[in-house]
């Protein structure tokens, strides 16, 4: 009827609180207050706390989600439509260097706020799901004879995602990113080299 007050959807309600926060931590460089938030989601703080609990909460909350659109993007993606693996592997690199560059969340989450202990928790629990993943396409490369290197296909994993991460972080704090491509084939050509891959698989 109108002139009754809307109906409440909780939902939607989390969703504009995790939104502001994700603008507010761009905006702010790393930084922002609950206070902040619940303004420009248009909600009382204490609902911002009811639906995360604190802010290092609202915190964990937004990368969590940050990682969830970067496995769909990139890292958990299939790829199915790219028969050759190394040409496959390559380009899940790429998508996730772009991802990391070109989403202006992406830059504060892996240089400001990457040592900040609330980030530093949801990583370490999506690590080593991530080196499982990483991992299976390894044995993968091993079975298929694309990949020479006889190590553990987990380390292996964790070497390759390791370095990509923190060449694309240097790459940011060194201004870097304007040529993603080219940045993404040094990178490869490292990982190459540690996975040995064969030339003709």
């Amino acid at each position: 009827m109108p002139g009754t007050a809307r109906k409440r959807d909780p939902a939607a309600a989390r969703q504009r609180i995790l939104a502001a926060a994700q603008a507010l931590l761009v905006q702010g460089d790393g930084n922002f207050e609950m206070s902040w938030v619940a303004k420009a989601a248009g909600v009382s703080q204490g609902l911002a706390y009811h639906h995360f609990g604190s802010k290092e909460g609202l915190l964990q909350a937004v990368v969590n989600d940050f990682y969830d659109r970067v496995d769909d993007a990139a890292l958990m993606a299939r790829l199915h439509e790219i028969q050759d693996w190394e040409a496959r592997e390559q380009e899940r690199v790429y998508r996730y260097i772009e991802f990391l560059i070109n989403d202006p969340l992406g830059v504060v989450i892996i240089t400001r706020l990457a040592r900040t202990p609330a980030v530093a928790v949801v990583e370490a629990e999506r690590w080593d799901a991530l080196v499982a993943v990483g991992a299976r396409n390894v044995a993968e490369g091993q079975a298929s004879g694309a990949v020479g290197a006889r190590e553990n296909s987990e380390l292996l994993a964790a070497m390759v995602l390791g370095a990509v991460r923190a060449a694309v972080a240097r790459a940011i704090a060194q201004g870097r990113t304007k040529q993603t491509r080219k940045l993404a084939r040094e990178i490869w050509a490292f990982a190459r080299r540690g996975l040995q891959l064969n030339e003709a698989a």
